[in-house]
């Protein structure tokens, strides 16, 4: 596995919009507008955003509704992954789209 540092998370993430399979069939879509916010749009179709702070590995998000998370990018057996603050995997991306087609 492959985790991803800070200028390679910054082309990935700033401008474009992510989706991303959760597993059960259900997908989340996020959207970071800059290197300091993101939106959400969770499978119950639920829309959070919060502050965002790329570091050298990984990042830091303080959602507005006061949780704070921490998540990484990898590449794994061909994939990019998201994984959680422990590690484990929070869902693969199955696309990656430049600009905010969700509307967020």
């Amino acid at each position: 596995m492959i985790l991803f540092e800070r200028e390679i998370l910054s082309e990935l993430m700033v401008g474009h919009t992510h989706y991303i399979d959760v597993g059960g069939r259900k997908q989340a879509s996020v959207y970071y507008p800059s290197d300091t916010e993101v939106h959400v749009k969770r499978p119950d179709s639920k829309i959070v955003s919060g502050s965002l702070a790329i570091k050298d590995v990984g990042y830091d998000v303080i959602w507005h509704n006061g949780l704070n998370d921490n998540y990484n990018l990898a590449e794994h057996l061909g994939a990019f992954v998201y994984l959680d603050g422990n590690g484990k995997s929070a869902g693969t991306i199955t696309k990656i789209v430049s600009g905010n087609p969700e509307y967020f």
